[in-house]
């Protein structure tokens, strides 16, 4: 592990895994990852989420939807938390949570993704939190995330902080 990642897991008590050391040609090793991102200030301190995939090359897909705008990217890990460090969405993201999958489909993540951006947003049932959760069962084809709730009705925050159970612990941006 790099002296910053140390210094970083040592500080924070979670380390994010480079995609690197996550290989998935190791025995054993998780074939994929997802994280979700808070922006506790959005949707007037209900929270607001974004979303991030990680392709087997090691690069990432993240985004979000928005009410007003829906936006997505791809890149290496660094420019994803560096996007997300310091987009003004939502009053802007402040902390992520990852997990580790079983599988890593990323052409149904990719679908997950257009599909939810050609919706029309609502509130309640489809929405940022919503469609994150959505693409992460889409990426996780073995149905490892099927535990997750479908976020309807429910506050991104709380979400976010609350029912994640098993997923890493949340890290500052």
């Amino acid at each position: 592990m790099a002296l910053a990642a140390l210094a970083s897991a040592v500080t924070t008590g979670v380390a994010f895994a480079p995609a690197a050391a996550a290989d998935a040609g190791s025995a054993g090793a998780p074939a994929g990852r997802v994280c979700m991102f808070d922006a506790p200030k959005g949707a007037l301190t209900a929270g607001h989420v974004g979303w991030a995939f990680r392709w087997s090359d090691g690069s990432w897909d993240y985004g979000a939807t928005m009410e007003d705008h829906n936006w997505q990217k791809r890149g290496p890990e660094q420019q994803m938390l560096h996007d997300f460090a310091t987009s003004t969405d939502s009053g802007g993201y402040r902390s992520y949570r990852c997990t580790n999958t079983a599988a890593d489909d990323q052409d149904a993540a990719e679908s997950a993704v257009t599909a939810g951006f050609a919706r029309t947003y609502n509130l309640f049932e489809d929405n940022c939190l919503t469609r994150s959760i959505q693409i992460f069962k889409a990426y996780d084809g073995s149905g490892g995330l099927n535990g997750l709730g479908d976020g309807k009705l429910l506050f991104p925050n709380a979400y976010f902080n609350y029912d994640l159970t098993g997923w890493d612990n949340a890290v500052p941006l």
